[in-house]
């Protein structure tokens, strides 16, 4: 039974691996161009995506992120002036979601680290006040 065992979590870290650099297909769509207004502070992350959105809702960049290793995942949020967006990184556990950080307060610029485990992870943009441009970036290890 141990030797399966092993070739599953030998088989699920491979796939992570692999997830973890996005095909070119994915990543077109995932570095597609920011709009002039939300370009200026998260454009030096690994991934970085960008879009709208209004006041009240939330809007999930990727589907998902991979982390293969343990450390920090660092995620940067680039919003519009006169908003109020927040952050949360969610990790996918047998259970469902679970929100492991976030990043809150007043204004639409927010970073945020999170010491993580080898596993996938959410990340939201949450519309607090306001409405209009953003780009995220997010890096991990």
């Amino acid at each position: 039974m141990k030797s399966y065992r092993l070739t599953a979590i030998a088989g699920v870290a491979a796939l992570a691996a692999c997830l973890v650099t996005t095909s070119p297909a994915i990543a077109a769509s995932a570095t597609a161009s920011p709009t002039a207004a939300a370009q200026t502070g998260c454009a030096d992350y690994t991934f970085t995506a960008s879009g709208q959105l209004a006041e009240g809702r939330t809007a999930t960049p990727w589907s998902y992120v991979i982390s293969s290793q343990p450390g920090t995942i660092n995620v940067c949020l680039d919003g519009p002036n006169a908003a109020d967006f927040d952050l949360v990184l969610k990790r996918f556990a047998p259970g469902g979601l679970v929100t492991v950080a976030t990043s809150s307060g007043q204004g639409a610029d927010k970073t945020l680290s999170y010491n993580g485990v080898p596993s996938a992870y959410r990340v939201e943009v949450v519309a607090i006040s306001g409405s209009g441009p953003y780009s995220i970036g997010v890096n991990i290890p």
